[in-house]
């Protein structure tokens, strides 16, 4: 009986001329670029190589657990505790010290993390200049758990100029009912054009699937991205949280068969699962590896599959997720800790990638900050050689 009630105190909001939730009826539209108003240091002219890295931020939450991870009942942050976050995720980025720096799950002015700019603050406090931000999720008021306004989305970073920014619309779920479906994310495509000097234009496409939809449209948005990149003309690069694991064997494949994925790669039971999260709209469904395969056919991966290897103990210096911190025990009272791959980068095929790795841990090239307590997802990073 809750959803007619919501829909009674949302009444008046849906009688004002603006929006209770922007519907993003676009398909393809520019963006707002941002540049740092802090001095930075300028940057390489004529640059042969990009350092590159992608990371899902976590909304500046670092290890708060939510209400929807199944490990905590936290709706919003302090701005005391979104601020030491930030502060410790922009710690990382300066160690690594990228040149183009494609993030997900960053907010500009949401209730849950205080209402904090997030793109403003990376930008201010690390090395790079220019960014672009791509809502994907923008409610004036969102009325599950009380989480209110709401404005999250993807933004990519530069220490060189933006000229340009735009966002592509991508499919939304159809397995949801209509009040849902209204206050639910919007996916889209993020891509800016990066102006590297002497008339040289790069392009870079920041993304991040949907996680939870019974109905395929993850795999359809995988596919959409597959196909926005491989028809770009510029030379591009690629990051995000695709929410799929990499392509090491087919789940479709009978058991026994040589592409069955027994012994190839874990497609359930991860650590940081919740009994409780069954039967939710939180509930991980199947994971579909081969609709990874045409990305490491037709790209060039940071990481390629020789080098990700087969099983477990080969797989684990490459995992990127872990819902489940470390300093909290799952339902086996087994700690958090990294227990898959679903963050990438990506290349034209044929291109070079360098230096390339998963920041999981301190010390991890050269880094102090320790990746775990500062996100669910660890930070790809790779140095692209430019064409």
């Amino acid at each position: 009986m809750r959803r007619p009630l919501l829909l009674l105190s949302l009444l008046p909001l849906l009688a004002g001329c603006e929006w209770v939730a922007n519907p993003m009826k676009y398909t393809r539209e520019d963006v707002p670029r941002f540049k740092a108003h802090a001095a930075h240091p300028e940057p390489t002219p004529r640059p042969t190589e990009l350092k590159v890295m992608t990371w899902n931020v976590k909304y500046g939450a670092c290890r708060i657990d939510f209400w929807f991870d199944f490990w905590g009942d936290r709706v919003q942050m302090t701005p005391t505790e979104v601020d030491d976050c930030l502060t410790r995720v922009a710690a990382l980025i300066r160690e690594y010290d990228p040149d183009l720096l494609m993030l997900e799950e960053i907010e500009v002015d949401s209730r849950r993390s205080a209402y904090v700019d997030q793109v403003r603050y990376l930008l201010e406090n690390t090395n790079l200049r220019y960014g672009a931000y791509m809502s994907t999720w923008d409610a004036r008021y969102v009325p599950s758990e009380g989480v209110g306004r709401m404005d999250l989305g993807n933004a990519i970073l530069s220490r060189y100029p933006i000229p340009r920014a735009e966002r592509i619309r991508q499919k939304d779920r159809t397995d949801q009912d209509p009040l849902t479906e209204t206050f639910y994310l919007k996916r889209g495509i993020g891509r800016v054009e990066v102006d590297v000097g002497e008339g040289r234009t790069l392009a870079a496409y920041v993304v991040h699937t949907e996680a939870y939809d019974q109905d395929g449209t993850k795999q359809q948005h995988i596919q959409q991205i597959h196909d926005v990149v491989r028809a770009e003309t510029l030379p591009w690069v690629l990051g995000g949280d695709l929410n799929e694991l990499p392509p090491v064997c087919d789940e479709r494949a009978a058991p026994g068969t040589p592409d069955s994925c027994e012994g190839k790669l874990k497609l359930s039971g991860f650590l940081d699962e919740r009994a409780s999260s069954i039967g939710t709209d939180f509930e991980q469904p199947p994971y579909t590896p081969s609709v990874m395969k045409q990305y490491y056919d037709d790209f060039e991966p940071s990481i390629p599959l020789s080098r990700y290897g087969v099983g477990e103990e080969n797989q684990r210096r490459y995992f990127t997720h872990s819902t489940l911190g470390p300093d909290v025990v799952n339902e086996q009272g087994v700690p958090g800790d990294w227990n898959r791959t679903l963050d990438y980068l990506f290349v034209r095929k044929g291109e070079t990638w360098t230096a390339t790795g998963v920041l999981q841990r301190p010390g991890d090239m050269g880094i102090q900050s320790d990746p775990l307590r500062l996100s669910d997802h660890a930070p790809v990073v790779g140095t692209w050689r430019l064409p």
